[in-house]
Parts: structure tokens; C-alpha cells; sequence
């Protein structure tokens, strides 16, 4: 039977619809490590399914055998009526897959991947030219078919792999974090494809760190450990969905205890920008920009993809220099003295600054030994790093096998080992699970309740309520810049994420 087909049971006349895809008690090993763990789930055809769950807990690889990429050791999976391992062929024919690592051509343009794909998925010319022009439509990509793709933002490049596997119309659409990394714009953008797909009749399955998100699924299925905590309508987890998923996922997330640090001589303003400007030949990434950091205050900068928050940030840091204006960091003018600036600060990127081929022990050693801390210092430091980040008595493993949320948490650790005057954090929560995220905003409140001036870019709009003032800066403008709640009253008390969606409609 295929997905879809029905059929009369013969003694009680009920209409039976077979599911789009069901899973009955399906496990996954990976050595001795169980990632999916006597799982069953059944996703009727139509549903828009939400998955969730803390990092670790089994939802890519739960995906991955959905899409016939990974075969159960125990149990079974059959998308659209073919089971997973005898009809792999079948399924990909089936289904479309946004991974979050997406497998879009950098070097091709817009027009080029779309072209691509509709090949090898044999879509035919006629067909593949309306389905290209209402995609376009929808994805808001259509003035940028001439550009590589390598070139689009982050959020763009999201929109293009979603538009590249609806090419051929599949009956199942399969979708891992797919807005990792995106602005909040680009998000809401995606958003509304993906539920114009689910109106059209598409079975959606997406897994999401994002709360608001899978609130406005038809069901959510909450992972941790490889198990199947619920699965249900999210008016049916209880009157805060978000509070009562945290609850379930939190005796599985390991808090660990916060470094101390005792309080540093308050030196004033910690950061000091004035009229600051970085052009890439015509291209300005910053445009006269001025603003102050005050040392012990979260600072968060936000805007959306391309904006020109990590291109400030290097500056900042004395990996870039600037075009114009003037920059000051713990005291230090960083255009004159670049290299000066780099024993005062910590800086976090958005890909962790770890060293992944290396051991935990050898990432903490080698941070040490750059921000030269004498050996018993070092030794001190070490071990509430690995306290931080829940890694007590695992010093020899590799950083690449690590979580997200582990990494997370040891590449904070590494950054302030010297305990900096300002710390600098780009995109530090990026593809974290919820209960992590508030875990790690725990430390950064009480780190910069010592004294460290803390600047952090984030795309998730709601922690931004946790900094004491936050900039939103569009196209290398800066367009506001106060207290969360002075924000917030100013546009008559709406979420933070609308007056970001009022000042740039302002500004348009």
C-alpha cells in the first residue's frame, strides 16, 4: 500500500489511511554509543511534525533514517508505504531532505543549483520553469539567480536548499535545523514556505532548537537520550509549551557549576566606537557606527545575516582593521595597537574556536600557554574548565566528538582562562538546545557580574532580553540602540523580535 491509499477493514468499516511514515521500535547504535534507543512513532500523512530535544539526543540520526540514509540495527522504518532498507531508491524519489550541513554547489549560482537539482531529479523543462518561478516568488531569491552561492548569507543559502528539495514536488519534506544560523527575517521567511508547503498537502518533518517554532507544529516529539519523552499537540504540553518542554529535557542536560572569579577594579567603559566604517572595495560591511560598552555590561549586537555584526566584532579584536572612525578596547586604541588588545580579550566565534583534532586536555593547555599563565595557574584554571563544561575525567577525547552544547561550554572556558577585560562572543548559542542556552547565559550573567565587559551576536531575538542594553544594526547601519525594556515600551510593549521587525521597516 502506498502513502495515501485507503482501504475498508472488512469487519468494522472503518477507513484506514496509512501513515506517511512509521516507525516501530527502531534502534541505532554507533559502537558501543545508542543514538536512537526502542523508538515508535507513527506521522500521518499531512502532519506538520516538530522535533526537539537536547544536543545528543538522537534527532539527526532519527532524520537520517526517515531519509534512508542510516538502516535501524533493530526495528523497522517505512516512509510512503517502502521500507527503508530494501527500497532506499524508492524513498529519495519520495521525499526532499534539507541537511544541516545543505549540499548546495558554492561555486554554481543561484539559477545553476536550481537547474541542477530539477536534473537529477528529473523534472521536466515545462514543469521545472513554474516550479522555479513560484519558488522564487516565495523565497524572495529571485534578483539573485546570477550570484554564487558561496556568496549568499547564511539565510539566503537556507531558503535556496528548501527551494532546491521542493523541485520536484515530494510527497514528504525532511528538514534538520534548517534555521541554524539564520536572522530572525530570513527565518520568518522560511517559515512561511515551509507552511505554504504543509497548506499544499506536504508531510513536514523538522527538527529545531527553536522554541516559538515548534510551538506552531501540529505535534512536537521531545528526544533525550536516543528515547521518546511525548509526542503531542503542543497546547497539550501545558500552558507555557516552552517552560514544560525545558522541564522534560532538563534531567538530561548537565548544568554545571560556574567558575568564580573574584571582582575586578572597575576601569570604566570597556569598549569606546566612534564613527567606525570597514569597506571591501565598494562594499561597506560597517557604516560610521558609535557606541560605548561599560565594563561589567552585556552588550548584544544584533541584526541579520550580513549585517555587519562579526566584521565589527574583528575589528574589534585586531583581526581586521578598519577604513575610518576610532576604537578603544580596555583602554587599548586597537587601530595603532592591534596585537596590544589581544592579551585583554576573549573571543569566542561562531565556530568555537576549538581545535577539534586535538584533546580537551591539549585545547585548555594550548589557550593557556598563548595567554601565558604561569604552570600553577594553568593547573588551577584547568580543572573548573572542565568543570564548566561537564568534561571531568574525559581530558583525552577528541574536541570533534564532543556536542555542541559540550563545546559550547569548554570554548568559553578556554576564552576567559586569563580572565579578560572584555569578552567577545559571536553567535555563542547558535544551534543550541533551549535548556543549554540557558544554562550558558547563567555563565555569561555571572561572569560579567565580576566586572567583564561581555559584546555577544545573537539570531535568537529572545535572549537578547538577557543583555543589559542591546544594539540592532541592519546593513552596517546602527539603528537603535537602549535597554531591552526602554525598546520594547517605546514601540507600545510588543517582543523584542517585532521592534527589530518595525526599525527595519523604518529603515527600508
Amino acid at each position: 500500500m502506498r502513502l495515501g491509499e485507503t482501504h475498508t477493514e472488512a469487519r468494522t468499516g472503518l477507513t484506514i489511511v496509512t501513515p506517511a511514515v512509521t516507525i516501530h521500535s527502531v534502534s541505532r547504535r554507533f559502537g558501543k554509543r545508542i543514538a536512537i534507543d526502542d523508538l515508535t512513532l507513527d506521522i500521518p500523512k499531512g502532519e506538520l511534525l516538530g522535533i526537539v530535544g537536547a544536543d545528543g539526543a538522537g534527532k539527526t540520526t532519527l532524520l537520517q533514517m526517515i531519509c534512508a540514509i542510516l538502516d535501524p540495527n533493530e526495528g523497522r522504518v517505512t516512509v510512503a508505504g517502502f521500507d527503508t532498507v530494501r527500497h532506499a531508491a524508492n524513498i529519495h524519489a519520495t521525499l526532499g531532505y534539507v541537511p544541516q550541513s545543505y549540499s548546495l554547489y558554492g561555486e554554481l549560482t543561484v539559477a545553476e543549483n536550481l537547474a541542477f537539482f530539477a536534473e537529477i531529479r528529473g523534472v521536466p523543462g515545462l514543469e521545472f520553469a513554474h516550479r522555479r518561478e513560484l519558488l522564487l516568488h516565495f523565497s524572495g531569491l529571485a534578483q539573485f539567480l546570477d550570484r554564487r552561492t558561496k556568496s549568499l548569507s547564511g539565510g539566503m543559502q537556507k531558503k535556496l536548499a528548501v527551494c532546491c528539495a521542493l523541485l520536484h514536488e515530494p510527497d514528504i519534506l525532511v528538514l534538520d535545523e534548517p534555521t541554524l544560523g539564520v536572522d530572525p527575517i530570513s527565518r520568518r521567511d522560511l517559515w512561511t514556505m515551509l507552511f505554504d508547503a504543509h497548506a499544499n498537502g506536504k508531510t513536514i518533518i523538522c527538527a529545531t532548537s527553536y522554541m516559538d517554532e515548534a510551538a506552531r507544529c501540529d505535534r512536537v516529539a521531545v528526544l533525550s537520550g536516543g528515547r521518546l519523552l511525548a509526542c503531542q499537540k503542543p497546547e497539550h504540553f501545558g500552558i507555557d509549551f516552552e517552560e514544560s518542554v525545558k522541564h522534560l529535557l532538563s534531567p538530561s542536560v548537565s548544568i554545571p557549576q560556574t567558575p568564580v572569579f573574584s571582582p575586578r577594579e572597575v576601569i570604566g567603559e570597556a569598549i569606546r566606537v566612534a564613527e567606525l566604517t570597514r569597506r571591501f572595495g565598494a562594499f561597506t560591511a560597517v557604516d560610521h557606527i558609535s557606541f560605548t560598552v561599560a565594563t561589567g555590561e552585556v552588550f548584544g549586537l544584533l541584526g541579520p545575516n550580513g549585517s555587519g555584526k562579526s566584521t565589527t566584532i574583528k575589528m574589534l579584536t585586531g583581526i581586521l582593521p578598519a577604513s575610518t572612525g576610532s576604537m578603544e578596547v580596555a583602554g587599548i586604541d586597537v587601530s595603532t595597537r592591534p596585537g596590544a588588545v589581544k592579551g585583554r580579550i576573549g573571543y569566542m566565534s561562531q565556530r568555537f574556536s576549538l581545535y577539534t583534532d586535538l584533546t580537551v586536555d591539549e585545547n585548555i593547555e594550548f589557550f593557556g600557554t598563548v595567554y601565558g599563565l604561569a604552570a600553577p595557574v594553568l593547573a588551577e584554571r584547568r580543572n573548573w574548565v572542565l568543570e564548566l563544561a561537564g568534561l571531568a575525567g574525559q581530558e583525552r577525547k577528541l574536541v570533534k566528538t564532543l556536542s555542541g552544547a559540550i563545546k559550547q561550554r569548554l570554548a568559553l572556558g578556554c576564552a576567559v582562562l586569563h580572565r579578560p577585560d572584555v569578552l567577545f562572543l559571536d553567535e555563542p548559542t547558535s544551534g543550541v538546545d533551549p535548556v543549554s542556552r540557558a544554562a550558558f547565559w547563567r555563565l555569561i550573567a555571572e561572569i560579567a557580574g565580576v566586572g567583564t565587559a561581555v559584546l555577544v551576536t545573537t539570531h535568537y531575538i529572545r535572549e537578547a532580553e538577557h543583555c543589559d542594553r542591546v544594539a540592532f544594526i541592519d546593513r552596517g547601519r546602527l539603528l537603535a540602540t537602549d535597554a531591552p525594556a526602554a525598546l520594547r515600551k517605546r514601540y507600545g510593549g510588543v517582543k523584542l523580535e517585532d521592534v527589530f521587525m518595525a526599525l527595519i521597516r523604518e529603515t527600508s
